[in-house]
């Protein structure tokens, strides 16, 4: 009988050693993995475009289709002056904290509009230090035209004084943030090559619209839906909005209510996790057709 205990003994030391051993790794990991420097990266030039035509521009994306200005960068004052906030969620521990997007020298005064545009549509900032819950996976898309209507927006903010903290995350967070948990890397391809607006009414617009617009945050890569990311087990799961999935009886009349004033078909009101978007009528008849034309799938699980 001593045997065995004694055996049983070695094998749960062995174990739990090998548990330890392996979260060591991935706390050395997770340090490596945050915030790293791409110190050669190269930078595509682009000149923020402040013409009336661009600043209009800029101000819908922004503003509407992008819905930026009712996102993380938001202080309680309705500036893009960056946000802190401590969070603890155990086992994560974190100061939140979002830069400041205004021309102040606290913010991107500092900056060129290339370095502000390779920021936005490749998670690195001037530096070329890599951007944390930055959702440069879905700007990376963004034109070099709506990019610079973009910088030309941010120029044209008031500036506001807001030193903000770097982003701090304990072992667990780093860990987490390392394996893509809180979603898909910041870090995007360097862009080396123009890119161009899609012709509006084309089913191109309509995903350049759905990419920008971030729909696959909540809706998942495929558009299919599922629970949300760290979502407790009684959250409400995100849409399915492939045509296999409820909006495969919608109508365009259904869809641009929905998603501008959050009124579903039947009359009831969508959850408020799902942002009440100002994209115009043509952008969000693009995206609908685009959603309708995508394969039908069950939701995530």
């Amino acid at each position: 009988m001593k045997k065995v205990l004694k055996w049983i003994g070695m094998v749960l030391g062995g174990l739990i050693g090998l548990i330890v051993i392996a979260l060591i790794g991935l706390a050395i990991y997770g340090n490596v993995k945050f915030k790293p420097t791409h110190a050669d990266r190269p930078l595509y030039p682009i000149t923020a475009d402040a013409s009336p035509e661009g600043l209009a521009r800029g101000k819908y994306l922004m503003e509407d289709a992008m819905g930026c200005t009712e996102g993380c960068h938001v202080a309680e004052d309705g500036a893009l002056s960056g946000v802190v906030e401590e969070v603890n969620m155990p086992p994560i521990s974190a100061l939140f904290a979002t830069p400041n997007l205004t021309p102040h020298e606290t913010g991107l005064a500092g900056w060129t509009d290339a370095e502000i545009a390779r920021a936005i549509r490749e998670g690195v900032d001037k530096d070329g230090v890599e951007l944390v819950i930055m959702p440069s996976a879905h700007y990376t898309a963004l034109s070099d035209a709506d990019v610079a209507a973009i910088v030309g927006y941010l120029r044209m903010l008031e500036p506001v004084e807001h030193e903000v903290p770097p982003l701090q995350l304990n072992w667990a967070g780093k860990i987490m943030l390392a394996l893509n948990v809180f979603g898909p890397s910041p870090l995007q391809p360097p862009i080396t090559a123009a890119q161009t607006n899609p012709p509006s009414g084309t089913l191109e617009n309509g995903e350049y619209m759905a990419s920008i617009g971030a729909c696959r945050e909540c809706h998942q890569g495929n558009l299919a839906g599922g629970a949300l990311p760290m979502s407790p087990p009684d959250a409400i799961p995100a849409a399915n909005l492939t045509p296999g999935g409820e909006l495969a009886g919608w109508t365009v009349d259904d869809f641009i209510p929905a998603v501008t004033e959050g009124k579903h078909p039947s009359g009831s009101t969508l959850d408020e996790g799902m942002p009440r978007l100002g994209t115009s009528p043509k952008d969000l008849a693009d995206i609908f057709a685009y959603l309708q034309s995508l394969p039908a799938l069950p939701m995530n699980e």
